[in-house]
C-alpha cells in the first residue's frame, strides 16, 4: 500500500460521483494535486455504483435541469471512441390527467434551455412507441436527449483524468477527524495517518455533513431506494427510451433481456449499504397494477437497495462550510448525483478557486442556507500543534 502524503493541495473525502467529478474539475483548473480518500475497498461501492444510470433532463426544478444538461455536454466530450458513456435512448415521462401540471413545468424548463422535447397525447405516443400500447397514461413528455449512462466508465474517466493530473486515490482510508489550527480546517486525520491540506472537501455521500460537526450535522437525510431486475421479458430493447411515470412515481428501462424497475421508494436510512425490504416489492407491484397491469406476474431476477441523500429543499449543497473555514461541501445530490456530476464538480471547482461562475447561482446551493453553527468536540476535530 502506497503511503499517504503528509501534505496536499486538496483532500477530497469520498470517491463517488461528487468527489470524483470535483477532482476532475479541479484537475482542469488548478496545478495543485490532491488526495481522494475512499473508506471502501474501491470507488463507486455505494450510490454511485448502484443507481439506475438514467440521464434524465425532464426536471421541473430549473437548477437541477441546468446542471444535468451541462453534464450531458461534458459527458459527450469525455467519450473516447469506441467507448460510449452516454447512450442517447431518449426518455418518456408519462402522467395521468391530474398530474399534467407537473409535466408541463418540466416541458417549460426544457424549452427554456433549448433542449429538444415534445408533448404527446397518449394516442400519438403509442403510435410512435409500440411498447407503450398496453400502458395506462394520458400524456407523454418525449425528450430525445435523455439516455442511459455507463456509470462505471464515467466514474473511472473522472478519476483517471484527475489521477493523471496529480490526484492520488487512497482506498480503505476513512476520514476520522478534522485537524484545526486557529479555528481553520487544515487537514484530516485518517485511518492511515494525518494529511494536511489547503482545502478539505466533504463529498462523502450518505456520511456527508457530519465531518467536524458531531454536535451539529448539516441537515442531510439519506433515503433508501430499491431497484429490481426482471426475468426475461420481450417489452423494450436496449435502444428504446426509458419510461418514467410522474405519479405514482415509477420507472423502468431495458436491462439485458428484461427490465430494470424502481418504485421510487424513499425510506430514511442510516449511512451504509442498506438491506432490502420485502415491502418494496409489494409497492412495485401496486404501482405496476395501476400503470401496467399486464406486468402483474413479472418475475424478479434480482434486487438491491441504495441510498440517495437529500437536503430539505432537495437541492445540492455546494460551497464553503458556514462555520468552519477551510471545509468545503459537495453533497446532498439526491437522486441526480450521476446526471449532474460534471456540472456539480465544475461549480465546486470554480467556488474553491474563488471564481464567480456566470452560468449558475451559487446562492441556491450554498450550505449556509441551512446555517447551523458547528460546535466542535473532541470526537469531531483535533487541534494542530
Amino acid at each position: 500500500m502506497k503511503p499517504l502524503p503528509s501534505t496536499s493541495g486538496y483532500i477530497i473525502v469520498g470517491a463517488g460521483f461528487a468527489g470524483a467529478a470535483t477532482a476532475w474539475a479541479l484537475s482542469r483548473r488548478s496545478h495543485s494535486g490532491g488526495v481522494i480518500l475512499e473508506r471502501e475497498f474501491s470507488f463507486g461501492v455505494h450510490a454511485s455504483g448502484r443507481n439506475a444510470a438514467l440521464s434524465k433532463l425532464s426536471e421541473s426544478d430549473s437548477l437541477i435541469a441546468s446542471l444535468a444538461w451541462r453534464t450531458t455536454s461534458h459527458i459527450r466530450a469525455l467519450e473516447e471512441s469506441p467507448s460510449e458513456i452516454l447512450r442517447a435512448t431518449g426518455g418518456l415521462t408519462l402522467c395521468d390527467e391530474p398530474h399534467i401540471e407537473e409535466v408541463d413545468a418540466a416541458f417549460a424548463v426544457l424549452q427554456s434551455q433549448g433542449i429538444a422535447c415534445e408533448m404527446l397525447t397518449a394516442q400519438n405516443a403509442k403510435m410512435r412507441f409500440a411498447f407503450l400500447r398496453d400502458i395506462r397514461f394520458d400524456l407523454a413528455l418525449w425528450c430525445p436527449e435523455e439516455g442511459v449512462v455507463d456509470i462505471h466508465a464515467l466514474l473511472s474517466r473522472y478519476l483517471g483524468i484527475a489521477r493523471r493530473a496529480g490526484f492520488t486515490l487512497a482506498t480503505n482510508c476513512a476520514a476520522e477527524e478534522l485537524i484545526l489550527k486557529g479555528g481553520r480546517v487544515v487537514g484530516v486525520r485518517t485511518s492511515q495517518g494525518e494529511i494536511f491540506a489547503d482545502t478539505v472537501i466533504d463529498a462523502s455521500g450518505a456520511w456527508a455533513g457530519r465531518l467536524g460537526r458531531a454536535d451539529s450535522p448539516l441537515p442531510l437525510q439519506p433515503r433508501r431506494r430499491h431497484l429490481f431486475v426482471s426475468g426475461q421479458l420481450d417489452l423494450v430493447g436496449a435502444s428504446d427510451p426509458f419510461v418514467w411515470f410522474e405519479d405514482p412515481a415509477l420507472y423502468f428501462r431495458a436491462e439485458g433481456d428484461g427490465l430494470l424497475l424502481s418504485p421510487c421508494d424513499e425510506t430514511p436510512s442510516a449511512p451504509g449499504i442498506p438491506p432490502t425490504d420485502p415491502a418494496a416489492a409489494e409497492l412495485l407491484a401496486e404501482k405496476l397494477a395501476r400503470h401496467a397491469p399486464f406486468l402483474g406476474d413479472l418475475s424478479i431476477r434480482r434486487q438491491w437497495a441504495c441510498l440517495r441523500t437529500f437536503a430539505p429543499d432537495r437541492r445540492p449543497l455546494i460551497g464553503p462550510d458556514p462555520a468552519l473555514p477551510g471545509l468545503f461541501h459537495v453533497s446532498g445530490l439526491g437522486g441526480s448525483g450521476m446526471m449532474t456530476s460534471a456540472a456539480v464538480g465544475e461549480l465546486a471547482a470554480d467556488l474553491i478557486l474563488g471564481a464567480s461562475p456566470d452560468w449558475a447561482d451559487a446562492a441556491q446551493v450554498a450550505p449556509g442556507r441551512f446555517h447551523s453553527p458547528a460546535r466542535q468536540s473532541s470526537k469531531s476535530s483535533l487541534q494542530a500543534e
